[in-house]
């Protein structure tokens, strides 16, 4: 099992193995999200879920990662409450909470949670803003790439194959 500098590798890792995916794939629904990706700033947010989505399962012990996880997500409630975005801080506290009231390898280490806990990332945009769900489709994939490096490391999805650090 790896500790949290194993799962931020793997976050690092599934988000440039994700990122070169995108490179190659020929679907026209990514054309509209292609033009916006080729910003720093998105290549960075892909990576960046990677990493926190990769962490995400540790979030429901007293651990590094749970530090990690929960302070970005308090400054990024901090940011979305000071600019209006009340209903996105109150969205992303309820999630930052749901690992806490669970015990530790439970549900947050089951492989449908790999799908389920970035669904907002899709569900969201998909209800106010439909025009994002391009983009929000590719930083689903970022959410799930970097939820399944941890899962990957843990020995979760291949019995074998387990990193220990």
């Amino acid at each position: 099992m790896a500790n949290y500098k194993g799962h931020i590798a793997g976050g690092v890792l599934a988000g440039a193995a994700y990122m070169a995916v995108l490179l190659f794939v020929p679907l026209a629904y990514f054309a509209e999200a292609a033009g916006i990706l080729q910003g720093w700033q998105s290549v960075a947010a892909v990576f960046v879920l990677a990493v926190l989505f990769g962490l995400f399962p540790d979030v429901d012990t007293n651990s590094k990662a749970q530090d990690i996880f929960l302070g970005l997500a308090f400054v990024t409630d901090v940011i979305l409450i000071t600019t209006g975005e009340i209903q996105a801080a109150a969205y992303l506290g309820l999630i930052a909470m749901l690992p806490i009231i669970t015990h530790h390898r439970g549900w947050t280490h089951a492989k449908w949670a790999m799908f389920v806990v970035p669904l907002p990332i899709l569900l969201v945009p998909w209800l106010y803003n439909q025009a994002m769900l391009p983009v929000s489709v590719v930083y689903y994939g970022a959410a799930v790439a970097g939820y399944f490096s941890h899962l990957l490391f843990d020995g979760l999805i291949f019995k074998h194959f387990r990193i220990k650090n």
